[in-house]
């Protein structure tokens, strides 16, 4: 394992997650061999707040591409009234006088 040192965790802990994913390390091998979690599961509270997170980023998420589909459209209607403004503008210009020699 690494020799990488750990400030925000005990030895004692440091240990079980070592030889926890030792083991997860033996067992990948073997797809008949049972899963090995290296870490402990989330606390209820935490998986929660998880879900939490996930309905409010998929809401977030949602109105982003309500809110990106209506500017396109936007866009597009503004370019479309724009062509058909050009035309009729060129029409209603006034011409310069033409000049006649005399």
């Amino acid at each position: 394992m690494s020799t990488m040192k750990f400030n925000d965790i005990e030895k004692t802990r440091f240990d079980i997650i070592t030889s926890r994913y030792e083991k997860f390390l033996e067992n990948m091998t073997d797809p008949q061999k049972e899963v090995v979690r290296v870490f402990d599961p989330l606390p209820k509270k935490n998986l929660e707040e998880l879900e939490l997170i996930r309905e409010v980023t998929k809401e977030l998420q949602q109105k982003k591409n309500d809110d990106m589909e209506k500017a396109a459209a936007q866009a597009t209607n503004g370019e479309v009234q724009a062509e058909k403004k050009s035309p009729e503008q060129t029409e209603t210009e006034p011409k310069a006088p033409e000049q006649t020699s005399k």
